[in-house]
């Protein structure tokens, strides 16, 4: 039977009678064996290989997750950084004012017309604006005035719009009034100036007081070129804002 034959095996061992029969076996069998431990301590280290593959990915994948998470919460605390920033100049600006103002938030640029330099507001007759209303930026400079006003929302064309146009004067010594326009959306432009007047670059061009709704005193923008030819009745200026009209976040608007 299969069990006399295993009890006779092992009598046989352990008396040595098959020692060189063992010997030749596992001499014989010592190639293959060492083959199949090679094989098999292969095939662990490649897994094992693949298991840390996996397992680094993860942690890669998780650390990426974390990564864009502190870069989300970091813009979103910047964007909250640069809003109070600019809430704390309207702040100081205002409470040397005296006057009323309502604080509205930019809430789309270019209205219907992409290039119509224009932008709405979360802010509408309801909070007392209305047409004609000058717009301000935090440093108190004009940046536009309301041209449409509904219920809850408000449409204002920028300085640096054609249908823009404010009431100005040149702060210089013969007090030279005018009409500031938009050019193009680029810049701000003044026609129509007395040959007589002497200004200049560097100028500061203000509202003049002339306008119903806008007081005189605040700021337009400043002279970055003049145009004058001899032969002309007229002579005109190019005006930069002080303010980055791309920029606007946040503006009060003057109330009367």
């Amino acid at each position: 039977s299969v069990g006399a034959v295993i009890m006779l095996l092992i009598f046989l061992h352990f008396s040595k009678i098959i020692l060189p029969l063992e010997s030749f076996i596992l001499k014989s069998l010592s190639p293959l064996l060492n083959g199949m431990y090679q094989t098999s301590s292969k095939i662990k280290s490649s897994y094992d290989q693949q298991t840390d593959k996996r397992d680094l990915s993860a942690i890669v994948e998780q650390q990426n997750v974390e990564l864009n998470q502190l870069i989300s919460e970091n813009s979103r605390l910047k964007s909250l950084e640069d809003e109070n920033k600019t809430l704390r100049s309207y702040l100081k600006f205002l409470s040397t004012k005296e006057k009323n103002y309502a604080m509205a938030n930019v809430i789309s640029s270019g209205g219907i017309d992409i290039n119509s330099q224009t932008v709405l507001l979360d802010k509408g007759t309801k909070d007392g604006l209305y047409s004609g209303l000058a717009v301000l930026s935090s440093e108190g400079n004009i940046v536009g005035k309301i041209i449409n006003a509904k219920e809850n929302i408000s449409e204002i064309c920028l300085v640096n719009a054609s249908r823009c146009q404010l009431a100005a004067a040149i702060q210089n010594k013969d007090k030279t009034v005018g009409i500031a326009q938009g050019d193009l959306g680029l810049t701000i432009k003044m026609e129509f100036i007395p040959q007589s007047a002497e200004i200049k670059v560097g100028d500061i061009i203000i509202s003049s007081g002339l306008e119903k709704s806008i007081p005189r005193g605040l700021v337009i923008g400043q002279i970055s070129q003049v145009k004058k030819e001899s032969n002309e009745l007229w002579q005109s200026a190019r005006i930069e804002s002080l303010t980055n009209l791309e920029d606007l976040v946040v503006v009060s608007v003057l109330l009367p």
